[in-house]
């Protein structure tokens, strides 16, 4: 997986939802049971006031999940298989809150995941939703993210 640029909020606030972000969540929620927790909203990163969310851009998604076991180990599989095939579906970070202490996160500029510590984590530790935010052109084309997705085998345990 070669290391691709981070857009984060340098296409600015959206006018609209996107596309293909809300054919994410529709995805997540079918395939694998997530609640859909919210994509587009003008607002602040998490206790970081002044600086813009990407799910200001329309390109994040928040997605859901029970806090049980099982449903945890789910979220383990899938976070890691959106990390695994990012570059076919045009993700450009991976947010998991409950992944040991204080959450880990991957991200197309590093082409890696990276273990959250108390001082520096994404906000919102131990929570139970995946946030995965999208480049620019899979946010605006639901057809080619879904073609995307359904050209790559789901986990198997997932």
């Amino acid at each position: 997986m070669a290391k691709r640029p981070y857009t984060g909020t340098k296409d600015g606030i959206a006018t609209a939802k996107r596309a293909g972000t809300e054919w994410f969540t529709r995805a997540m929620a079918n395939r694998w049971g997530f609640s859909n927790l919210g994509t587009f909203v003008v607002r602040d990163v998490r206790r970081k006031t002044g600086v813009l969310s990407t799910h200001a851009t329309a390109r994040a998604a928040d997605s859901g999940y029970m806090n049980t076991a099982k449903a945890r180990a789910k979220a383990v599989e899938v976070a890691n298989w959106l990390a695994d095939n990012a570059d076919v579906l045009g993700i450009e970070a991976v947010h998991d809150y409950a992944y040991g202490k204080y959450g880990r996160g991957w991200r197309c500029d590093r082409g890696k995941w990276k273990t959250y510590t108390a001082k520096d984590n994404a906000g919102s530790v131990g929570g139970h939703w995946l946030h995965t935010e999208l480049n620019p052109a899979m946010a605006d084309n639901a057809k080619a993210l879904a073609a995307a997705w359904h050209s790559i085998p789901k986990p198997d345990k997932a």
